[in-house]
């Protein structure tokens, strides 16, 4: 008997064995790859130096721990065996924490509740205190650079889980701090731009209002971003934000019939680190499928979004070239995504493309707000000093703006809107072509009279821009 079980434990091993060295040899089947960040360890070349110092040992056993056959689906074996059995995982606090009934959290979002977060970038509140003020101040000066060029600079202050449910964090572990001034980027911020008149959206406060009423999640049970379907309704508030800050018609959302579904990348997104074999038991969420109203008098701006990781979660969703001529993601100020020109932000001239924009956002959680923009308010402003006197933005871009400005305040004007159906019943043209006729009529006779009213920077230069319209 003990033979034949020996045999069997045996021939099991041997079976594992061969079977993830031949996995490794033809890297077949492909199994999904683990979550996380992992830091590539090649395999080194043997030289007579790193023999002798066993580098070549110590490093070809970590290339070894990367790329052993099977590796995935035995190390989600395993770790599900941690959780099911003692309730543990190898992922360690650095990663994840874990709070009440099943919610988990990103730990600098659980110390951003507890006022710890900004130790991280000043050794005091007083000292915070003056970075987010000086901060405050280089975004209010950008927005009034841009602004002389036509350009809309604004900020969205984007929520995060620790505000909108902190009835499922961790306690407070760490009271070393308990007795010092605290400080919050979040409510800082929001009181500094309010004073000095920052263009900003705080969807925070928005979550709060909406989080007793919502019939949806805000957050997800598992993940750190916001829900997919409160990213959308985000989105979309967002956009009526942009209307209403340049009095312009963009194209606007329009959301399908929302279903039901188990979680879908990204409402996972610390599960998946855990990389168990199973999910976690956790409640399904809302999605919905996102489309344009096809508003034929819509314009579509260029936007470049510098920001964190939130954005991807709307980014994803939306019809972006449905609604922007071009939108540009400058990740934390480095990465460039959704532009086919560059790849990072040292590989273009930053005064010449945030001249080509219309929209300006930074775009950032609460928890990230601490990072001062990633110096890319302090970069734009030194690039747009250099600018030569007489750079403009383009003129054709500008007048469209215009045009769709005057149109809005004929859609907002009862008296307005009757003259201009009587002249459309009389030219025998749809009011929409008769708003759009008169609008032009109206700029172009104000650029032949000098009385347009071109950004400061436009009003400087002496040249006469040809008229834009029908003659």
């Amino acid at each position: 008997m003990k033979t034949r079980t020996k045999t069997i434990l045996f021939s099991l091993t041997a079976v594992l064995l061969f079977t993830s060295m031949l996995q490794s040899c033809f890297n077949w089947p492909i199994f999904k790859p683990l979550r996380g960040v992992v830091v590539e360890q090649p395999m080194p070349e043997l030289n007579f130096q790193n023999y002798c110092d066993g580098s070549y040992q110590r490093q070809t056993e970590q290339h070894l721990k990367q790329h052993f056959g099977c590796r995935e689906p035995l190390i989600r074996l395993y770790n599900q065996y941690l959780w099911d059995f003692y309730g543990k995982t190898p992922v360690t606090e650095g990663q994840v924490s874990f709070g009440k009934d099943g919610w988990m959290y990103e730990p600098w979002v659980v110390a951003d509740h507890y006022q710890r977060q900004f130790r991280y970038y000043a050794s005091d509140s007083t000292q915070m205190a003056a970075m987010l003020s000086e901060e405050a101040q280089r975004v209010l000066q950008l927005q009034e650079i841009l602004e002389s060029y036509g350009i809309r600079l604004f900020v969205c202050l984007v929520p995060a889980k620790d505000l909108i449910f902190p009835e499922y964090l961790p306690e407070n572990q760490d009271t070393r701090y308990d007795d010092e001034p605290k400080i919050s980027a979040r409510f800082f911020n929001e009181e500094e731009y309010t004073r000095l008149g920052v263009n900003h959206l705080n969807l925070e406060r928005w979550f709060l209002q909406m989080k007793d009423t919502a019939d949806f999640m805000l957050f997800p049970k598992t993940g750190t971003h916001w829900a997919r379907y409160a990213a959308l309704q985000s989105a979309d508030t967002l956009i009526r934000y942009m209307e209403h800050l340049d009095s312009i018609n963009m194209h606007n959302l329009v959301l399908g019939q929302r279903y039901l579904h188990n979680a879908i990348d990204p409402d996972d997104d610390l599960e998946s680190l855990l990389n168990l074999m199973r999910p976690l038991p956790k409640p399904k969420y809302y999605y919905a499928d996102a489309t344009t109203d096809g508003d034929t008098m819509a314009i579509k701006p260029k936007m470049i979004v510098i920001g964190d990781s939130f954005w991807w979660t709307i980014a994803v969703q939306l019809p972006l070239g449905e609604i922007f001529s071009q939108v540009p993601y400058w990740y934390y100020n480095s990465t460039v995504y959704y532009d086919e020109r560059y790849n990072s932000v040292d590989e273009f001239d930053l005064a010449e493309e945030l001249l080509s924009a219309d929209f300006v956002v930074l775009f950032y959680c609460a928890t990230q707000q601490y990072r001062m923009n990633d110096g890319f308010t302090q970069k734009a402003i030194e690039a747009l000093g250099q600018v030569p006197e007489g750079a403009e933005l383009d003129s054709a871009a500008f007048i469209e703006r215009e045009i769709q400005r005057i149109i809005a305040q004929y859609l907002a004007d009862h008296n307005s809107m009757d003259m201009i159906r009587q002249k459309a019943e009389t030219n025998g043209v749809s009011i929409e072509k008769q708003l759009h006729d008169d609008a032009i009529w109206i700029v172009n006779y104000q650029i032949e009279h000098g009385t347009f009213n071109w950004p400061a920077r436009k009003r400087d230069m002496n040249e006469k821009s040809d008229s834009y319209g029908i003659q």
